[in-house]
């Protein structure tokens, strides 16, 4: 049984569009719209490449497939429009079957993880009709607890924090958690009546939506997110807001710190609070606020909490797994554990050198690129890294990523501002050896898809700065052998020349752009950025003359 899995939709507040293809209950490919379009987040798109890309993967048609299934089960009509969607731009619509957005988004954690049960909490923006839920899952059986009103949002809550501070929402969300880090939560009590827990559930305050308030004006969802969300009240508890583009005082930084952590004090009280009911440790996270990262840490660190479980995809371009991985549990197909997220289009090296030579490209062809690769890392070079199977996900992990050496205090900076042309606060992630990780960060648990950090010591501060954020932190990417031999000998090697099994790793793309996808992507980064050296395959580039 062939089923694809898809995210978004024909509306123009849906993004982050995906596909995926089950075969059997296995997953044979995935990706994400965004690095077919190159706009980032695909906004308002059917993910009409990645379903090509699914389909080429699998050498198999359209009407090979039995089950498109896809969230958004409470839109009118929908299913009609999905089985004209399909057979307008394939010719061809298999069987239509909608599912809940958070259901989706719990059984592609769940069901990732491995466990054979867990306590499951989405915390996301909205989607058919709610903000998130919390369930017990057990094998196939799902029991919902509670559900998170539309407008009852921790999203929405951060979104609204994102805007307040002058940044984009739905896309700068990560920027305001890097912020955080530098400044103090001296405005906590403040945020407190704004955002309250309640047991399992939390009251967010509805007077500082503007969509309830001016709902005459907002008969459906924000079209652009550019629009402001949040009511004038917002401002009257926090004094006037960033205006986009200024320089960014004390007191923002302060703020950023204290929404960041009620966020962290809220949902660690729905965590706990869920276990207790469910009476099972084990926990997994979904919906778009997993991608905060501390608060992960936080919630892996709340001492009722076993085993914490974070997918590399559980923002909006993971329901589409989540969709594929119920229809095939329902039809009595294992699911396999996700242990890693390398689901995408590959190349051949006869499709690199033939872009390569197309573009008049000078390049040597080497044996050994690893070896090759260590010798510029050690040399202080930045180095764009092409490999394999793309991610998916919103992480690079090895295979569209920039390396360099984090034992240089400086390379921050000169990746920050030369490379991807971004704020200089932004942190960067260390990739280590899973088996080592253990030397170097505190409390740390296999985490292969950089959405949990970890606290460093001082001593390991020092030995590494280059990806230490300023609390001390680190968003590590736990390498291992048995799903990317590649990388993992590329750390190995680093390790011996340097005495330190760790890279600097960030996506392979510039400030706003999608993490590239082809080999044309990537030289067009290469060539528009500071980077030193390119590995495409066995192939590598310098510009040194």
């Amino acid at each position: 049984m062939y089923v694809i899995g898809i995210s978004s939709g024909i509306k123009h507040g849906h993004h982050d569009g995906a596909a995926v293809l089950l075969r059997d209950g296995e997953l044979v490919a995935a990706a994400e719209e965004e690095r077919f379009t190159l706009a980032k987040h695909a906004r308002g798109e059917l993910p009409r490449g990645a379903i090509g890309y699914c389909l080429k993967q699998a050498g198999i048609t359209i009407r090979d497939v039995d089950w498109i299934c896809s969230p958004l089960k409470t839109y009118t009509n929908y299913s009609q429009r999905l089985t004209e969607y399909f057979k307008y731009q394939f010719g061809y619509s298999p069987k239509i079957e909608l599912y809940d957005h958070h259901l989706c988004h719990a059984a592609s954690s769940f069901y990732g993880s491995g466990f054979p049960e867990a306590t499951v909490a989405c915390f996301d923006f909205s989607g058919d009709s709610s903000s998130g839920l919390v369930a017990h899952m057990k094998g196939n059986d799902f029991r919902v607890l509670t559900r998170f009103g539309r407008h009852n949002s921790l999203g929405l809550y951060y979104g609204m924090l994102t805007q307040y501070l002058g940044y984009q929402m739905t896309n700068d969300e990560y920027k305001v958690m890097g912020l955080s880090s530098y400044g103090s939560p001296e405005y906590l009590d403040k945020f407190a009546s704004i955002l309250r827990p309640n047991g399992i559930d939390y009251e967010l305050d509805g007077a500082l939506d503007k969509r309830q308030r001016d709902a005459e004006i907002y008969t459906s969802d924000f079209s652009t997110r550019q629009e402001r969300i949040f009511t004038e009240k917002l401002e009257d508890i926090l004094g006037p807001r960033r205006i986009r583009g200024e320089a960014l005082d004390q007191r923002f930084t302060n703020i950023a710190a204290s929404g960041q952590k009620q966020l962290e004090i809220v949902t660690t009280q729905v965590v706990r609070s869920a276990i207790e009911a469910t009476g099972c440790a084990d926990v997994c996270l979904a919906g778009g606020v997993a991608l905060n990262c501390k608060m992960n840490m936080e919630i892996a660190a709340e001492p009722s909490v076993g085993r914490l479980y974070v997918p590399p995809v559980p923002h909006d371009a993971g329901v589409a797994l989540g969709a594929a991985m119920m229809k095939c549990a329902e039809a009595g197909h294992k699911i396999a554990p996700l242990t890693h997220a390398y689901w995408g289009p590959e190349y051949s090296n006869d499709v690199i050198r033939d872009t390569l030579d197309k573009i008049g490209a000078r390049y040597e062809v080497l044996d050994d690129p690893v070896s090759r690769c260590v010798t510029d890392l050690v040399d202080q070079k930045t180095v764009g890294w092409f490999q394999g199977r793309m991610e998916y996900g919103p992480r690079a992990l090895g295979n569209r990523s920039i390396l360099a050496d984090p034992r240089s205090a400086g390379m921050k900076d000169r990746i920050n501002l030369g490379i991807k042309y971004r704020e200089e606060f932004r942190p960067f992630c260390p990739s280590v050896l899973y088996e080592r990780q253990s030397e170097y960060f505190e409390d740390a648990f296999d985490a292969p898809f950089m959405v949990v950090t970890f606290p460093v010591n001082d001593m390991v501060k020092q030995m590494i700065p280059a990806v230490v954020h300023v609390d001390g932190t680190a968003r590590i990417q736990s390498v291992h052998s048995e799903t990317n031999p590649m990388y993992s000998r590329l750390i190995g090697e680093f390790g011996k020349a340097s005495s330190v099994p760790i890279l600097i790793n960030t996506s392979l793309n510039i400030n706003e752009q999608p993490t590239v996808n082809s080999p044309l992507e990537a030289l067009h980064t290469y060539f528009c950025s500071g980077l030193d050296v390119l590995f495409l395959g066995p192939y590598r580039l310098t510009k040194s003359a």
